[in-house]
């Protein structure tokens, strides 16, 4: 006879391997059930796009238009305003990009099979004139690099020529002043003469050939200086600086007297500083702007006076309407001495050297 607690541990046994053989039985069926589900997953073909002849075509053309672009952008970083082959190349190129997306939008569109094969051809030469249109511009760099070394060293002989060539100009007004001077004391000489009612004479016609030889010098003098202050305005124009012509009128009105003083620093006769300082006359300042900043980057200039102490004693705004500009400063009862002009439009100086230097005193 078997033992009741025998019987209950046979029954313990009996349920511990049925839950194993229920467990074992369900995680065989969920392996199962995942495996088919891997195989149906498998059984699904994957769909796999395959890049067609327009897609190749439209990728070379995106790259191309980049391209293109790119090399645009590279030339208006390094263009400059006189360099005409470079906008040339530049206008060239912008016209090939525009090309290029008129075909990219041609080919996204709808492109027939007989037009691939020329529109790959065409893909082709785009690339090789971009090729060599890098070329080009790397051959301009180069020669702008060059240019710009060598400009600087020409602007310097530039800068002095330009230097020597406004003093050869004061001493010009400077013997200008002089026959001035004498062709106006010989006409007070033939006018007194004449008040005495002498009109002939050894006296008269001596004073007659003085005052024609006199003439003539100065008549000559004058085109001296026209011709010099043009040739100093050619020059300052490239240098981007203004010739400036200071003068005042002696004897305004009178017909025997009346002359144009040039205010240098190199300063006046005896005769003409008196009259400055009696009759107080205006200071007349003309000046030409050039012509790549008239219009462009000039609207106003600013002219300042200042004393030999370099106090400034007088200023005045004056919008740029033309090429050629004259300021009158009034004559506020200026002293005899050293006064010098200043120039600016905005920060830039305009006036060789800064300041424009003027001596009324002998």
């Amino acid at each position: 006879m078997i033992s009741s607690s025998k019987l209950k541990w046979e029954w313990i046994i009996i349920v511990v391997l049925s839950i194993i053989i229920l467990a074992g039985g369900f995680f065989l069926i969920s392996d199962k059930k995942e495996q088919a589900q891997q195989t149906v997953k498998q059984d699904i073909p994957v769909e796999v796009k395959v890049e067609t002849e327009k897609d190749k075509l439209l990728k070379k053309y995106e790259k191309l238009e980049l391209a293109y672009n790119s090399t645009i952008e590279e030339i208006e970083g390094v263009v400059d305003d006189d360099n005409v082959n470079l906008d040339i190349l530049k206008e060239n190129l912008t016209q090939i990009l525009e090309t290029i997306k008129e075909e990219k939008e041609k080919i996204s569109i709808e492109v027939p099979d007989s037009a691939k094969l020329i529109a790959d051809d065409k893909t082709k030469q785009l690339d090789e004139l971009l090729v060599m249109s890098k070329e080009v511009l790397a051959e301009r760099i180069v020669e702008m690099k060059e240019n710009n070394e060598k400009l600087t060293i020409d602007n310097r002989k530039l800068y002095y020529n330009l230097k020597k060539s406004v003093e050869h100009l004061e001493q010009e007004k400077s013997k200008n002043i002089y026959l001035n001077e004498e062709t106006g004391k010989i006409k007070l000489k033939i006018a007194t003469l004449k008040s005495e009612g002498i009109s002939t004479g050894k006296e008269m016609r001596q004073l007659k050939k003085e005052l024609e030889e006199a003439e003539k010098r100065l008549i000559e003098s004058n085109k001296i200086i026209k011709i010099q202050n043009e040739q100093i305005e050619d020059l300052g124009e490239i240098i981007r600086k203004v010739n400036i012509d200071c003068y005042y009128i002696y004897e305004r009105g009178n017909s025997i007297e009346e002359a144009k003083v040039y205010l240098t620093s190199q300063g006046i006769s005896e005769k003409y500083v008196k009259y400055f300082v009696r009759k107080k006359p205006d200071i007349y300042v003309k000046f030409k702007i050039a012509k790549d900043l008239f219009g462009v980057e000039i609207k106003k200039v600013e002219l300042k006076l200042y004393n030999s102490l370099n106090v400034e004693i007088y200023n005045i705004m004056k919008p740029v309407s033309s090429e050629h500009l004259k300021i009158i400063i009034p004559n506020r009862n200026f002293n005899p001495g050293k006064y010098s002009i200043s120039l600016k439009a905005g920060d830039e100086d305009l006036i060789l050297d800064e300041r424009y230097w003027l001596k009324i005193a002998n």
